[in-house]
């Protein structure tokens, strides 16, 4: 078992491990927003994290790997725009070793408003002007995760969501951030590497994935 370089925090949020950045990878500029890219960030979501929402083990460990989870969520518009639908709970992010967690809000932007729009109807209904206006905001990592039939934040929570900033992504790979959504959106049935994980281990994330599903 290879050693993996230990890392220390960075970004914002909440708590990273896995394989050692590989400093001839390329970084790139955006990801795409399809079905591919979901599977690979899905992948990389579940590699990086084994399904928790904060690093397990001692960070003075050889193998110890940090990451940082956030709870995403999407919207149409301002809190003063009359188009506003409230804030719709899309999934969770992460972004792993010393990769800022607005680096991978930014990189993977495309991409969750694109399964945000898949996953709820109420947001696609709004037309291709809306889709213009839409807003990704976060929250810490929690336990909750959404499911079909749920609806917008309520006034007292969505209290508690922040807007993503838009930062540099120089430098930042791919395989160092990830996304998982909370739900399959309609037509969409990838797993097969989170299936693996909750064979391999019993995660905190295990009792609500298998819940969800």
């Amino acid at each position: 078992h290879a050693k993996k370089e230990k890392k220390k925090a960075g970004g914002s949020g909440g708590g990273g491990f896995g394989v050692s950045k590989s400093t001839s990878a390329p970084s790139v500029a955006t990801i795409s927003a399809d079905i591919a890219s979901l599977e690979k960030q899905w992948d990389n979501f579940v590699s990086i994290t084994d399904l928790e929402i904060q690093p397990k083990g001692n960070p003075e460990d050889e193998d110890y790997r940090h990451f940082i989870v956030s709870d995403v969520f999407v919207r149409v518009g301002s809190e003063n725009d009359s188009e506003s639908t409230g804030w719709y709970r899309t999934g969770k992010v992460v972004a792993a070793d010393e990769t800022d967690i607005n680096a991978a809000f930014t990189l993977q932007k495309g991409l969750i408003f694109w399964s945000a729009l898949h996953m709820w109807p109420a947001l696609a209904a709004k037309g291709k002007r809306a889709a213009r206006n839409l807003q990704l905001g976060y929250m810490p990592p929690s336990m909750h995760m959404a499911d079909e039939t749920d609806t917008t934040l309520d006034a007292e929570e969505a209290e508690d969501v922040l807007i993503s900033e838009k930062v540099s992504v120089h430098g930042v790979l791919s395989k160092d951030v990830g996304f998982r959504p909370d739900f399959n959106p309609p037509g969409f049935t990838y797993k097969r590497r989170e299936k693996a994980a909750l064979k391999k281990k019993k995660s905190s994330m295990e009792e609500i994935v298998e819940a969800s599903s």
